[in-house]
């Protein structure tokens, strides 16, 4: 089924989860899958680089904001997020894995690039 996002809070999410997926693979990442959903949650991107798995949950807002889209990961929402990828990495037999957040900071400007950071996540 294909999610149609109608709000611009989930159309900048969208996009800057694109954005994510594009600055992963630049890095060497493998994007795995996208849009993981289980009774748990949502993984936003599940990936690999040098035999190490990694679940990914972006967070994005536009440059000059008062808002860092990095306060979004709340210790509920981060609970929930290491939540829901323990069980999917139940469920295919994955024991070892990384835990991180990326931060999408888009630009005003359309043309210029994103800024995007990936951040360790201290659960």
């Amino acid at each position: 089924m294909i999610r149609v996002f109608t709000s611009k809070t989930q159309q900048l999410g969208q996009i800057g989860e694109e954005k994510a997926v594009l600055f992963l693979m630049k890095q060497g990442f493998t994007v795995i899958e996208r849009n993981i959903h289980n009774k748990h949650g949502e993984i936003d991107i599940f990936a690999e680089k040098e035999g190490v798995a990694y679940f990914f949950e972006v967070k994005s807002g536009k440059q000059g904001s008062w808002f860092n889209p990095a306060d979004n990961l709340t210790k509920e929402k981060l609970w929930k997020f290491s939540r829901t990828a323990e069980y999917y990495s139940i469920g295919i037999g994955l024991k070892d894995y990384t835990l991180q957040g990326i931060v999408v900071l888009l630009s005003q400007n359309e043309n210029r690039e994103a800024q995007v950071d990936i951040i360790d996540l201290y659960l």
